[in-house]
């Protein structure tokens, strides 16, 4: 986005010079020296210039360069909306991912605590001897893969919101630290 700026400030500039190429010019030059073959017989000389410079048949060119400084804002113009538009999508797309890893994250923390309480249930189960140890193994294993779950929704959280600082541009400033 910088970039794209910078590009429109050069363009602007480009056609300012582009239309300034119509005035004249003024110039003066000058020239200070001394002639002769010993310093003690050298002859002072001096020399002053004027010169103004009218373009009268440049008004093509100068439309022409005129118009094409404009084509090229209008371009920029276009490529910064462009952009614009890309991170708009970018961003929203990062808030949407955000609020799903969340619901996510709720929802395998709610599969975990399930998971607790079923292999607390198959304990007390078997303990009491109304079941087998079957029923604590399988309990167990859906607790581990709760933990699993609640693992990736976080990870999947945690990317989330980097890449919603990616998207807002301040990647460097929440994660530098």
């Amino acid at each position: 986005m910088k970039a794209v700026t910078s590009d429109q400030r050069v363009a602007a500039l480009g056609r300012q010079a582009a239309g300034e190429q119509r005035l004249p010019r003024l110039g003066v030059a000058g020239d200070v020296g001394a002639g002769g073959s010993v310093p003690s017989q050298m002859i002072h000389t001096y020399a002053i210039g004027f010169s103004l410079d009218i373009p009268i048949y440049t008004g093509g060119r100068i439309h022409a360069e005129i118009e094409k400084a404009k084509l090229e804002r209008q371009r920029i113009a276009a490529q910064k909306r462009a952009i614009e538009s890309g991170i708009v999508r970018e961003v929203k797309a990062a808030l949407d991912e955000l609020e799903a890893s969340k619901r996510a994250v709720r929802v395998a923390d709610l599969g975990l605590d399930l998971a607790n309480d079923e292999v607390g249930q198959a304990e007390r189960r078997f303990t009491a001897g109304v079941t087998t140890n079957i029923e604590v193994i399988t309990a167990q294993d859906e607790l581990a893969r709760a933990s699993d779950n609640q693992i990736q929704a976080l990870y999947r959280f945690n990317q989330s919101r980097a890449n919603l600082a990616h998207a807002l541009g301040e990647i460097e400033s929440t994660y530098a630290k």
